[in-house]
């Protein structure tokens, strides 16, 4: 992908959102997030995920309380089986991890 290229994410095989690549750094790739309706069927796990990543304040180490209940948000969004679709005829990218916070999205690719 180039910079500025659209792509739409895909959870669980469903359509949920846009893509807007901005590029990639240190293997994850990156960035903003334009989500359809059908996004609201997962955007809970989405926000569990980002208030505990923001919880303990940036400069703080997890609790260990936290860390059990973020470990459990990264796994039921890696059961969410994310993929992105660049165009109509090439197959989607499996992507082995993605994050949502707010308009900002970041992924791995397999």
């Amino acid at each position: 992908m180039k910079n500025g290229d659209l792509a739409t994410l895909l959870l669980k095989g469903t359509a949920v959102g846009t893509v807007l690549y901005q590029g990639t750094r240190n293997s994850w790739s990156y960035g903003e997030f334009s989500p359809f309706d059908a996004f609201a069927a997962f955007a809970e796990v989405f926000g569990r995920w980002s208030l505990l990543m923001h919880a303990d304040g940036a400069e703080e180490r997890l609790s260990p309380e936290a860390g059990v209940e973020l470990r459990e948000a990264e796994y039921a969004i890696d059961a969410l089986k994310a993929e992105l679709r660049t165009n109509e005829t090439d197959p989607p990218r499996r992507l082995a991890q993605v994050n949502i916070d707010g308009r900002l999205i970041e992924w791995k690719e397999f």
